[in-house]
């Protein structure tokens, strides 16, 4: 094992950190803002502030990319559509960057922030790890990938912001949702266009459930434990089928899980 992947993590979170610390700490332009440049003018046509979640996620990615491309697997060519690997900790710094605002104190924020910083190293160590599926330790970083994506998700569906509008609620739903399933289905260890298409078609589902829900006024908590229970079903159903696992008793737990979850949602209302 490479141990030059260690200080490549260290690196990757804390450019995170400066990111989201930096997005907290200094005031952006508005739209409208005045921007000059020598002697031209020009008004700022958006928020600057818009641009942060890009910054945001471009920079988990590159960190990703230079943990993973440390692995001896990764040197040799084994791997193809390297950006896959970063789904789940573009996802996680971003859910970082919707829930850091709502710390009610500069405590919260800190402890917030830094336990988003210890998350990250952790997945980023497991994301390495895991690219030797015949490894030691792969098991074990397997399932903490799996519950960290599957934690990612309770958070992002149960907490994001009630008062945003509905589209923007809807697409930030579902890109989180095509990341996660992203994660969750690589470790079928099926084929990238494989991967790419079912995560899709996942986020697309819960996007245009999502925004269907948010028109038609269902309360926030019984629309992210619909969310949650359909993302969770989706997941599950594919990953099985492409572990080639679908037996009869498989359906009906899932069909079971599907009732249970609906029948809360029922009480809940």
């Amino acid at each position: 094992m490479n141990s030059d992947f260690r200080d490549r993590i260290s690196i990757a979170v804390w450019a995170v950190m400066i990111v989201l610390a930096a997005g907290a700490l200094i005031s952006l332009p508005g739209r409208g803002a005045p921007i000059t440049f020598g002697s031209f003018n020009f008004e700022l046509p958006f928020a600057a502030a818009s641009l942060l979640p890009v910054l945001l996620a471009l920079v988990a990615a590159a960190g990703t990319q230079a943990v993973v491309s440390a692995h001896p697997l990764v040197r040799q060519g084994r791997f193809r559509l390297m950006l896959r690997f970063a789904a789940l900790p573009v996802a996680i710094s971003l859910i970082t960057a919707i829930l850091l605002p709502r710390a009610p104190s500069v405590l919260y924020w800190g402890v917030l922030l830094l336990g988003m910083a210890g998350l990250l190293a952790i997945v980023l160590f497991a994301l390495y790890v895991s690219l030797d599926w015949g490894g030691p330790g792969y098991r074990r970083a397997r399932t903490v990938l799996n519950l960290a994506a599957y934690g990612a998700a309770v958070a992002i569906f149960l907490l994001i912001p009630a008062t945003w509008p509905a589209y923007s609620r809807a697409l930030i739903l579902g890109g989180t949702a095509w990341l996660l399933a992203l994660e969750l289905l690589r470790g079928t260890r099926a084929g990238a266009g494989q991967l790419a298409l079912y995560s899709l078609i996942v986020g697309a589902v819960i996007a245009q459930v999502a925004w269907g829900l948010l028109l038609i006024g269902l309360h926030s908590i019984n629309t992210s434990v619909l969310l949650l229970l359909i993302f969770y079903l989706m997941v599950g159903m594919i990953r099985q089928t492409l572990l080639g696992r679908i037996t009869r008793r498989v359906i009906v737990e899932y069909l079971a899980v599907g009732g249970l979850g609906l029948l809360i949602v029922l009480l809940l209302r």
